[in-house]
């Protein structure tokens, strides 16, 4: 497959088989990811994975502690938190990305950046070997509580986890919106 048909391809995959995923595996596609990008400082990143039940049902607990202490979340009939728990934890792997928070704000931009741009190389690669994920930013789980759990340091930025696993099937693919839709000529004034 070539790289555009790889990227048209890759979906997004909320549903995963109950097939472990290596954690050598996403070494090794983390390293790879990394190494496609222009150089970058070594301490722009960080990882943590979980890809025990334990450490998933850990995480899980750091990502819905918020939302159980919320207004929203205190009407949440406890059931369906429950149906929460298990969909996350299921899911075989989870790699929770983190960037360096530089000096200054180009600085921060560019270690996001260049993460973001990593994430994505990490997910084509993973989709070449059949291994399938869903980027997760959801503010839901953007607390200090979940930041305090996943040992986010106070030089750091969270970036999103990344959900992992084997896919049975693929999703269908959706409409894309037209590049010409986002194109805008500069004409030297304001539009």
């Amino acid at each position: 497959m070539n790289l555009s048909e790889l990227i048209r391809e890759r979906r997004s995959i909320r549903k995963s088989n109950s097939r472990p995923v290596e954690q050598e595996l996403v070494v090794e596609l983390l390293s790879s990811a990394a190494r496609l990008q222009p150089p970058i400082d070594a301490g722009s990143w960080r990882v943590v994975y979980a890809g025990t039940p334990e450490a998933n049902k850990r995480l899980v607990d750091c990502m819905l502690a918020q939302m159980s202490q919320s207004k929203l979340g205190k009407l949440i009939p406890g059931k369906l938190l429950d149906v929460f728990k298990k969909r996350f934890t299921d899911i075989p792997a989870h790699v929770i990305v983190m960037s360096t928070v530089g000096p200054d704000r180009l600085t921060n931009d560019r270690n996001y950046a260049s993460v973001c741009g990593m994430m994505q190389n990490f997910q084509l690669l993973g989709w070449e070997r059949g291994l399938g994920m869903l980027w997760d930013t959801e503010s839901i789980i953007q607390h200090e509580g979940f930041f305090k759990g996943i040992g986010l340091r106070k030089d750091e930025r969270f970036v999103g986890i990344l959900h992992l696993g084997y896919y049975d099937k693929a999703p269908r693919s959706r409409k894309r919106t037209p590049a010409e839709q986002k194109w805008t000529v500069f004409q030297g004034h304001a539009t």
